[in-house]
């Protein structure tokens, strides 16, 4: 326990308590060989193994997880225990027999079993084929664009920003004036912006970059929300899409919702579904 805060005790102890809950109907489908999967309590005689506080802590916030659980142990296996005597008092007293409470017993319990069946069913689906196919169709629906690399001076008035352009005009150096007169924070770094696609920037702004020819400069101040711009043009290129290897997971993530929906919407064409507005069914 000292290795919590109290804020982030009762922030991981609401977590925990969630968890807990969630992962009750789930405990006999987290069975693994008994010596793999010691007991780790007994509560009244009902056993508490390893897997059950393991399957606990996989439903923690990341940076819970990121304990060893020799440093959770007595902090998840305490609050099963807590549950447990609790639970067993609440059916004591019929609590369990309560319309309102089967309701939401069986709402953690369909959450538990779908969760299981669907990560049973999609086992395997994430192969390397799978996510290499998903990367070509990305890559379609991505198709390269372009990109501009700018400079910028930024200056309050038009007038401002006729007379900077008459300056370059004459042979200053932009990177020199955006120093000394743009108001953009760019202008320390002689008015750079780097490369950006064109929806990155206001409109009036993308129009007049990428209508420019690399090297050349506005000949007419731009104006956008922030104030009067003039632009500098230092290349224009096509944009590269990001490696397989940095969208893996990305695809990994599509893949499995690919598969989810498939075996999803399979199921809805053998299943009667009505759904009613928030007033219920009204009778006819």
């Amino acid at each position: 326990m000292t290795f919590f805060n109290r804020a982030r005790f009762l922030a991981l102890s609401f977590a925990l308590s969630f968890a807990v809950a969630a992962l009750a109907f789930g405990a006999a489908i987290q069975a693994q060989e008994p010596g793999k999967n010691p007991v780790v309590a007994l509560v009244d005689g009902a056993e508490i193994r390893l897997s059950d506080g393991e399957a606990v802590r996989g439903q923690l916030p990341p940076q819970a997880q990121n304990y060893p659980m020799e440093t959770l142990f007595n902090f998840i296996i305490g609050n099963m225990v807590n549950t447990r005597l609790v639970a067993a008092e609440a059916r004591r007293t019929g609590l369990n027999d309560n319309a309102a409470v089967k309701r939401r017993l069986a709402s953690i319990e369909a959450q538990v079993l779908e969760q299981e069946f669907m990560n049973r069913k999609l086992e395997g689906a994430v192969t390397d084929a799978a996510l290499q196919a998903r990367y070509q169709e990305f890559l379609k629906e991505n198709a390269p664009g372009e990109e501009v690399h700018a400079r910028h001076i930024l200056v309050k008035t038009e007038a401002a920003a006729k007379a900077i352009i008459k300056q370059l005009q004459g042979g200053a150096d932009f990177e020199k004036l955006a120093k000394e007169k743009s108001t953009g924070p760019s202008g320390k770094n002689g008015g750079d912006l780097g490369y950006f696609t064109f929806e990155r920037m206001v409109p009036p702004f993308s129009k007049a970059a990428f209508q420019l020819k690399p090297g050349s400069i506005t000949q007419a101040p731009v104006k956008t929300r922030f104030g009067w711009h003039i632009i500098k043009s230092e290349d224009k290129r096509a944009t590269k899409p990001p490696s397989f290897a940095a969208t893996k997971t990305q695809m990994a993530e599509e893949v499995r919702k690919n598969f989810s929906d498939e075996i999803i919407e399979g199921l809805k064409k053998n299943a009667k579904i009505e759904i009613f507005g928030p007033q219920g069914r009204q009778k006819k």
